[in-house]
C-alpha cells in the first residue's frame, strides 16, 4: 500500500503539533503521503470519503475514538484500509486490538502493516444512518457521555473520574427507578420496555484506566451485535453493577436485564426524546432507531 492519507484532529489531547510533524515525516519517508486536519464535526467523514473516491490505499486516523468513528463513516463498504493512530483519552478500538498506545510507536506499527498489506475485515454496526465500530447506546450511558462533554471542568478532570461522577449523578437522578421510556423489539420477539440499552459490536465497551469495562461481555467483532437492556436502575445496586462490569460479568443474567447475543437487527422507539451515543460521542436525541449489523464492512490495519 503506497498512497496514504493522514487525517488528524488538531485538538486531540495527547498529540502535540511537534509529534504530528514527526509522524507525518516518518510516513512521508516511505509512502506517498497526503495530510489533512479536521476543521469541524463531520469533516473527517468528508475527507475519508474523498480519499476513497480518489483511489487511496489507506487512510490513517490520528485522534480519539470520535475521530476514528467519523473517518469510518466515509470508508464503510470500500476496500480502502483504515489505520488507527491513537491520540484520544480512551482509545478503545486501538487498545482492544493490543496496538501501541503511544502514537509514535503506533506509526511504526502501521508502517509495517502498510508495507506487508496485512489487514483485517470486520463487521460494523449501524444505528439509523450512523455506523459504529464498537458501541452505541440510548439512555443512561448516552446521558453520561452528554453530561461529561458539557462539563465545564472536563479539561481539568481525568476522563475516567469525570464519567464516574456523571454516571453516579445520572443513575441517582434522571434514571433512578424511572418508568421505562424505551421500547425494544429484537427480530420477531414481542417488544419490551426498558430504561436504557447498550448495543455492542465488540468488546470491551470502554476502559476505566487500565481495566476493561464489559457492558456486553459476549460481543465479538466477527459475530453479530449484542444488546444489553435494563428495565430498572436502583441506587443500592450501583456497587454490584461496578463489580459485574469489571469482574464477574454477571449482569446479563440479572432479573432486571435482558441480553441478546449475535443478532442481526433490532428496532427501538422512545416515548420521549432520549440521548444517544455512538462510539463514545454524544450525537443528539432520538425517538426511533433501527439497529443493524453491516457484515464485512471495513478493513482495519491491525
Amino acid at each position: 500500500m503506497e498512497k496514504v492519507l493522514l487525517i488528524s484532529n488538531p485538538y486531540a489531547g495527547s498529540v502535540s503539533p511537534r509529534k504530528r510533524e514527526v509522524i507525518a515525516k516518518a510516513l512521508a519517508a516511505e509512502f506517498k503521503l497526503e495530510t489533512a486536519e479536521t476543521a469541524a464535526r463531520g469533516h473527517a467523514s468528508e475527507l475519508a470519503a474523498d480519499a476513497v473516491d480518489r483511489g487511496f490505499d489507506a487512510v490513517l486516523a490520528l485522534g480519539g475514538d470520535g475521530t476514528l468513528n467519523e473517518v469510518a463513516q466515509g470508508m464503510v463498504g470500500s476496500n480502502v484500509a483504515l489505520g488507527i493512530l491513537p491520540a484520544g483519552s480512551t482509545n478503545v478500538i486501538a487498545r482492544s486490538f493490543g496496538m501501541p498506545e503511544d502514537p509514535i510507536e503506533a506509526t511504526a506499527y502501521l508502517a509495517m502493516r502498510l508495507r506487508s498489506g496485512d489487514r483485517r475485515r470486520i463487521n460494523v454496526g449501524k444505528i439509523n444512518s450512523r455506523y459504529f465500530l464498537y458501541s452505541t447506546g440510548i439512555g443512561l450511558d448516552a446521558e453520561v457521555v452528554k453530561r461529561a462533554e458539557q462539563d465545564p471542568n472536563r479539561d481539568r478532570t481525568s476522563r475516567e473520574w469525570l464519567f464516574m461522577k456523571h454516571a453516579w449523578a445520572a443513575g441517582t437522578t434522571t434514571f433512578r427507578t424511572t418508568e421505562p421510556q424505551l421500547s425494544l423489539q429484537v427480530g420477531e420477539e414481542e417488544a419490551k420496555d426498558f430504561v436504557f440499552l447498550v448495543c455492542c459490536n465488540g468488546r470491551p465497551f470502554t476502559y476505566f484506566k487500565r481495566w476493561p469495562v464489559d457492558a456486553c461481555p459476549e460481543a465479538r467483532l466477527d459475530l453479530g451485535l449484542d444488546i444489553l437492556a435494563m428495565s430498572k436502575v436502583h441506587l443500592p445496586t450501583a456497587p454490584r453493577i461496578a463489580w459485574s462490569v469489571f469482574v464477574s460479568r454477571s449482569h446479563p443474567r440479572w432479573r432486571n436485564s435482558t441480553y441478546w447475543h449475535d443478532i442481526q437487527s433490532a428496532h427501538a422507539r422512545t416515548r420521549r426524546p432520549m440521548p444517544m451515543q455512538v462510539d463514545g460521542d454524544y450525537v443528539g436525541e432520538i425517538e426511533d432507531a433501527t439497529l443493524e449489523l453491516v457484515p464485512d464492512a471495513l478493513d482495519l490495519l491491525v
